[in-house]
């Protein structure tokens, strides 16, 4: 599965200068946070935490200030000055004030505004020239400075009577902290809003309004995309920590082959896999598919398990032929078909299959079908050849009207093994087929005679089988059974229960005994196993697994 990180980075868009590398600017301009979110990622939600300086850190406000002065004009220069306005247009808390040259003749009497008049700060409104003079925190939008003799005590409230002042520069300087800050999407859609200034060393999280802002413009379809997040402030602030978090799901809705419905073939007595990439090292949170299973008309009466070298076997060639008597105490049946378990012992084998009504617990002379079942096998590779099963199809199926019945295996070309089985456990009357005797003959025309295996296997005379699955017509008093689903993960096998309708729906709790596998080398993907004693064609959709993640992302200062 490709990766389901999603990339974010933080981008100052202004030309501010922070005045320390432990602090970030946010202007106007902008402090972007891009946002590249890979394909398949759903957001569930997502916090963005800015934390403000402390007061110790400020900014100067007078490169951004519009200045005025009695003159009208918008610097200062070697003219002497009655009065000037510095207006920055933001309420922002003020920390000191400077003005130079010094003088010990004149002084400033101070006057600030938040958008309204003008008003005289408290407890002093006097500064003197020359020096850097600490503000009380005011807050402000606007400052002025008139300039009167520094022996005069004009009352507050009376006018004034102003002087003219050497004045070369002025510096305000503001705490740091931004006087507001705004959060936009895109190309302005505005999302979060704070008209206060910050406080010192505040911290602020945009959480339901970024969740939400992002989760309506996510890439649709979950197809992937970029996106951008831009806070701005109306004056010049610093963040000095911006920390992103988000929570997401890795959404997997196909399966390995990038299709959205999958239709698989199941063997007689087997199993096929759906399977679906998924992170290795995350839980599951949710598991959803649906599940579709079209079986052939027929159903499986025995499911034999030999093991994988069987210890007996009937050899078959060389004029060896084998039978194998099958009963069927119930109604009449009809056989759609015979699997054998066979090894070849020869790179070609061909062989035919007959079927015969019993005659005195042999096979008798009348055939049951109106001509053998043929079958080829060429085989690749070195030798020695795995045992396994072969299918046998009738033209039609054949009518099994004689209680007992006997499948007769020749082979005409090559030579091969076919699997003894032990006998059945449990009550043959529950059986509507029970295997009876196995038998051999050395030649066309010789006796047949039982297999013993008593001594070699320790079992009764004549209770071992030749290993065969015959397939019987499926009737309405005997449907096909309903497959079995399951899921697998690594070494995690967990049985699920189809609804009527053929869908799996499970959450967290119910998929908590499939823990992730870790591990290092390729992950190992999530497997929908369906298996079905009939063979048929089993269809695989409507998928949709949820793997959470959470990621915290240090953006500034970068960890």
């Amino acid at each position: 599965m490709s990766d389901s990180r999603v990339g974010a980075t933080l981008t100052y868009a202004g030309t501010a200068k922070p005045p320390t590398t432990a602090v970030v600017p946010v202007d106007s301009a902008g402090l972007v946070l891009a946002l590249d979110v890979p394909a398949g990622v759903a957001l569930s939600r997502a916090a963005l935490t800015v934390q403000a300086p402390g007061d110790d850190l400020t900014v100067d406000l007078t490169p951004v200030a519009a200045l005025t002065t009695n003159l009208g004009k918008s610097t200062l220069g070697t003219d002497k000055v009655q009065w000037l306005s510095l207006d920055w247009n933001a309420r922002r808390p003020l920390m000191s004030l400077e003005l130079q040259p010094k003088s010990t003749t004149q002084k400033g009497r101070l006057s600030v505004a938040e958008g309204g008049p003008w008003y005289p700060p408290t407890p002093s409104d006097t500064v003197p020239i020359g020096s850097v003079v600490p503000l009380p925190g005011l807050f402000a939008s606007r400052l002025l400075v008139e300039f009167v003799d520094a022996a005069s005590a004009t009352p507050v409230g009376t006018p004034k009577t102003l002087v003219d002042t050497p004045l070369t520069s002025v510096v305000v300087r503001a705490a740091a902290r931004p006087p507001d800050l705004s959060a936009m999407l895109g190309a302005g859609a505005l999302f979060f809003h704070q008209a206060m200034p910050l406080l010192p060393r505040q911290e602020l999280v945009l959480g339901d309004a970024l969740s939400s802002a992002l989760q309506r413009a996510w890439p649709p379809e979950l197809k992937g995309g970029a996106l951008n997040v831009t806070l701005r402030s109306s004056g010049l602030g610093m963040l000095e920590r911006v920390q992103l978090t988000l929570d997401t799901l890795a959404v997997a809705q196909t399966w390995s082959g990038g299709e959205a419905a999958v239709s698989l073939p199941v063997a007689t007595d087997g199993q096929a896999a759906g399977l679906v990439a998924v992170p290795p090292d995350r839980a599951l949170s949710e598991v959803r598919f649906a599940v579709r299973y079209q079986p052939k008309d027929e159903r499986l009466p025995l499911a034999p398990q030999p093991p994988e070298t069987p210890p007996l076997s009937h050899r078959c060639g060389s004029g060896y032929s084998a039978a194998q008597a099958f009963s069927t105490p119930g109604p009449a049946e009809a056989l759609v078909g015979l699997d054998l378990h066979v090894r070849p012992l020869t790179r070609s084998v061909k062989a035919l299959l007959s079927l015969y009504a019993d005659a005195h617990d042999r096979p008798g002379d009348v055939p049951l079908m109106a001509a053998p079942v043929e079958l080829v096998l060429e085989e690749k590779g070195p030798p020695p050849w795995k045992a396994r099963w072969v299918s046998f199809e009738p033209l039609k199926p054949v009518a099994l009207t004689s209680e007992t019945w006997w499948a007769v295996l020749t082979v005409t070309e090559g030579d091969l093994l076919w699997s003894l089985s032990p006998p059945l456990t449990g009550s043959a009357a529950a059986r509507s087929l029970v295997p009876g005797l196995a038998l051999y003959r050395t030649d066309a025309a010789g006796p047949w005679l039982p297999r013993d295996t008593s001594l070699t296997a320790g079992q009764a005379p004549g209770t071992s089988w030749a290993c065969a699955r015959p397939r019987l017509r499926a009737t309405a008093s005997a449907p096909p059974p309903a497959p079995g689903v399951q899921l697998r993960w690594g070494t995690r096998v967990l049985d699920v229960s189809p609804s009527e309708d053929g869908s799996v729906a499970l959450d967290a709790k119910a998929l908590a005994a499939l823990t992730p596998p870790g591990g290092t080398g390729s992950a190992p993907p999530l497997e929908v196993l369906v298996r079905s004693r009939v063979a048929g064609v089993v269809t695989l959709s409507g998928l949709r697994v949820t793997s959470p993640r959470s990621e915290t992302y240090a953006l500034f200062p970068r960890k």
